[in-house]
């Protein structure tokens, strides 16, 4: 059985992008064309083909309809969109709705004013494919070159002969008619050479639409020869209905193509406005998904079920979610750190003596604790720093001897680190409240032979290490 909800193909995708543009140019650009031509929107124009051709690039419809234009033989032409086929026609036959196509046919004015030999051989061969059509269905004992259905045949033919010859052809096919009497089983070779002609040209285009189609059904099997076979053994009144299945077929098949085309439209826009999205919060995704290329998004969508467009919308808009609350910790982040950067400037200033992470002076030190804590340890940390920082500015330094000591003492624990000299212990703390209090604990002479022991380490670390310590005290 015959699935008309087949998914297109890529090479379907890009016909159906060359179409949009080729409309556009139509409806635009081309809009004085398209009207003189009389366009006609979502529509088949069925029968009368003489030539075939795929349109190259993005020219669409306007190629199609320029073609017919330039060319005497003309008078009707048919665009399938999802195939990116033009057919041109000798003859305007059926228009049938279907949003497969678009097509058009020249004005009849213009068809009359049509003059000269082109104009003349054009019709020669219009008249052939109506007798040739004309013998078929009526079953008569015709044959030879004169009686074949190949519109471009007759053409090329009467342009090679003078006029006179091909009028006495054309004379020669009718008087034949006129004599003809039905006959069944006469001229079925001629019939089924047209049958397998027509049903190859239907099967082809099948499989360039990616219509998917049961490999046993019989309708859509077999080449020239073995459809001309089966013709041949096959009751006449079948031909004919198997042309129209396939044609039936075929129209459902291309008319599937509007509504994927107007879902993957809203599928496109919204894929553009999420990678935008993205963007503006520096989001830094990369891959297929995240394409600022309406093009590519709108292959993937045609190949694409309506499970895994939605799958993949929801996806983007999962990423972006994080990303954004990502972006938004971030910007609190550095607020908190410029907090705390300056609460550790402070407590330099002030030679408040406080040390440990918390007191960095390095604003990536505190983004990145920020980023892995919680909003209650980040209260923390400030609410606990501005304590620290109110109570040395509130300190009363009555001994004015310990806050010399204080600072002295600092004074050798920062050398000690930059000169990587690997003192460690009380006293050798980076903390200014630490030796204040000692000082305002211990004697003079305890004072003393503690600073003393530090100025020894001192000048036997610049003895190690060979620099020149300067204390000044």
């Amino acid at each position: 059985m015959t699935d008309l909800t087949s998914k297109p193909n890529r090479a379907f995708a890009r016909s159906l992008l060359q179409f949009a543009v080729a409309l556009a140019v139509l409806m635009c650009a081309g809009g004085a064309v398209a009207q003189d031509r009389r366009l006609m929107l979502d529509t088949m124009i069925q029968g009368g083909d003489y030539d075939q051709f795929q349109v190259p690039g993005l020219r669409g419809g306007r190629a199609c309809a320029e073609a017919c234009a330039n060319d005497p033989r003309c008078q009707a032409w048919t665009f399938i969109r999802p195939v990116g086929q033009c057919r041109i026609k000798f003859e305007a036959g059926p228009a049938v709705p279907n949003k497969c196509c678009i097509s058009g046919m020249k004005p009849t004015a213009e068809v009359a004013d049509i003059g000269g030999k082109q104009g003349y051989c054009a019709d020669y061969a219009r008249r052939g494919v109506a007798a040739s059509n004309q013998n078929l269905s009526q079953g008569c004992r015709l044959a030879g070159a004169r009686w074949g259905g190949d519109f471009q045949a007759h053409y090329n033919w009467c342009m090679s002969v003078e006029r006179a010859r091909a009028q006495s052809e054309t004379d020669t096919r009718a008087a034949d008619l006129a004599r003809c009497t039905t006959s069944a089983s006469d001229g079925a070779d001629a019939k089924c050479d047209h049958y397998a002609r027509v049903s190859a040209v239907q099967i082809a285009t099948a499989k360039k639409a990616n219509c998917t189609i049961a490999s046993y059904d019989r309708l859509w099997t077999g080449d020239v020869a073995t459809l001309k076979a089966n013709c041949q053994r096959a009751p006449s009144r079948l031909l004919p209905a198997d042309i129209d299945r396939r044609e039936s077929i075929l129209a459902a098949c291309f008319g599937s193509v509007g509504q994927l085309e107007q879902a993957c439209g809203g599928y496109v826009e919204t894929a553009l406005k999420q990678v935008s999205q993205a963007s503006a919060n520096e989001c830094g995704f990369v891959g297929r998904s995240w394409t600022s290329s309406r093009a590519q998004h709108l292959q993937w969508c045609l190949d694409a079920g309506p499970a895994a467009r939605k799958a993949e919308t929801d996806a983007r808009g999962q990423q972006i979610a994080a990303c954004t609350q990502q972006a938004a910790r971030r910007a609190a982040c550095d607020q908190y750190a410029q907090n705390a950067t300056q609460q550790a400037v402070n407590n330099e200033s002030q030679n408040c003596g406080f040390s440990g992470a918390n007191w960095s002076r390095y604003q990536d030190d505190h983004v990145t604790f920020c980023m892995q804590a919680s909003d209650t340890q980040l209260r923390s940390e400030t609410a606990n720093r501005t304590a620290a920082l109110q109570q040395c500015q509130s300190r009363n330094y009555v001994s004015p001897e310990c806050d010399e000591y204080a600072k002295r003492a600092v004074r050798l624990s920062r050398m000690n680190v930059e000169r990587a000299c690997e003192n460690e212990g009380e006293l050798w703390s980076p903390n200014y409240a630490d030796h204040y209090q000692f000082c305002s604990q211990s004697n003079p002479q305890e004072r003393r032979d503690t600073m003393m022991l530090r100025r020894q380490a001192m000048h036997a670390c610049s003895d190690d290490h060979g620099f020149r310590l300067e204390l000044g005290f």
